[in-house]
């Protein structure tokens, strides 16, 4: 197989970037319209308890989804979880504009929440099936930077749509974009796996076997998880409320604009890298995104939140990239599915908890509540950098020894 570009002889590449840049799309959208509801009613609990109700489900069901991913076609199966979530949207876009983030909206938000968690190790486990190993990291970062280019013009669209027309227009051009992206994922062809036929409660138990053979795992997906819940909670819930009382909702949408340019330059560096010490690196750059905390409590200038905040997008990219590498690169393809849900469960497994506790603070707090986390993380940091330079040089150890 060629090395994955975006080239008409790898046409599986391309739908895959397409569909994953619509998500992302259709993603940002839904954070700052969301954002825009929960702040015109003042109403940080309403927009906490939806962000958790969209992510609850990542525990219950990531894990299933796993095992699907692995029994059935990954193709059809993403595919479907995406088309679900577009008609839930819709429902969505009916219900918000008139009752706000209440009970009803949190419950669809729910329901989506189960499609995404069904279908997204599905979702993750297709690119190892569509370019060879060697080029896994430079697949993640094409794939990556379609997202990161739709991140980029997000913000900024979503606001002048929602500005221009109204953001019950927003809500519903999600709609379109989850549809489309369904529609992209459903024009890769995979080929066939051979795929015994085992009960699913001997899949469930095989995951404990993966597991046992791969337990540098049981550090890594926690500390991941910990570190994406302290980090989500005060960036998606506690930051923007704060940023927008403080500011203007403008300026919310300006620094995610320039986290998002920070993702795209990130993604194009990690084309250039190749490191050895994936998991170390991973972490090192992944704790950039306390900047944007610090700066949030400590400055006044545009300038100063919006460097910030581009050097978060690029440390979040390249740690995404390296370690989607080092899971694809350490982990057998037939695993992949059950590795992919274990790592979604539990990295993204305790975000709707931190959601519904950071949503419990008040805007009064909220200096506090910046400080402490951006704090948090930093510990975080140095405990992941030590344990996460012992793994790769074990690793690197054993990749000697075998030749």
């Amino acid at each position: 197989m060629m090395a994955p570009s975006l080239h008409p002889q790898n046409p599986r590449l391309v739908w895959l970037a397409c569909a994953q840049g619509m998500q992302a799309l259709a993603a940002s959208f839904l954070t700052l319209a969301l954002v825009y509801y929960g702040s015109a009613r003042a109403d940080a609990s309403g927009l906490g308890l939806s962000l958790a109700a969209r992510t609850a489900p990542t525990l219950v069901i990531a894990l299933f989804g796993g095992i699907v991913a692995d029994k059935w076609n990954r193709t059809k199966v993403a595919a479907i979880s995406i088309l679900v979530g577009a008609g839930v949207n819709a429902g969505l876009a009916i219900i918000i504009p008139v009752s706000g983030l209440d009970w009803k909206a949190q419950l669809l938000a729910l329901v989506a929440g189960f499609a995404t968690a069904l279908g997204a190790p599905s979702l993750y486990a297709l690119l190892p099936s569509v370019v060879d190993k060697h080029d896994l990291v430079r697949a993640n970062a094409v794939v990556r930077s379609w997202r990161n280019t739709a991140n980029v013009i997000g913000p900024g669209l979503a606001a002048s749509i929602g500005a221009l027309a109204s953001f019950e227009v927003v809500l519903w051009a999600i709609v379109c974009l989850n549809v489309g992206a369904g529609l992209s994922v459903l024009q890769i062809t995979l080929d066939e796996r051979a795929v015994c036929p085992t009960p699913v409660s001997q899949e469930l138990s095989g995951i404990t076997g993966v597991l046992r053979h791969n337990v540098w795992l049981l550090f890594a997906v926690p500390f991941w998880g910990l570190f994406l819940a302290i980090q989500s909670g005060a960036a998606d819930i506690t930051q923007p409320l704060y940023v927008i009382d403080k500011f203007t909702p403008a300026t919310w949408s300006f620094m995610m604009s320039a986290m998002a340019v920070g993702y795209l330059v990130g993604s194009l560096i990690a084309l250039k890298l190749k490191p050895r010490r994936l998991f170390t690196g991973s972490v090192f750059f992944g704790a950039l995104c306390i900047l944007q905390l610090v700066a949030t409590v400590s400055s006044d200038r545009l300038i100063v939140l919006a460097i910030a905040s581009f050097a978060t997008g690029i440390g979040f990219e390249i740690s995404g990239v390296l370690w989607g590498a080092t899971l694809q690169s350490r982990v057998p393809e037939e695993f992949m599915g059950r590795v992919s849900s274990f790592d979604y469960a539990i990295s993204f497994g305790l975000t709707p908890i931190a959601y519904a506790v950071f949503g419990m603070f008040s805007l009064e707090g909220a200096t506090f509540v910046l400080s402490a986390s951006a704090w948090a993380l930093a510990g975080l940091t140095v405990l992941g950098i030590g344990v996460g330079i012992f793994l790769d040089a074990a690793r690197l150890s054993a990749a000697r020894a075998k030749s």
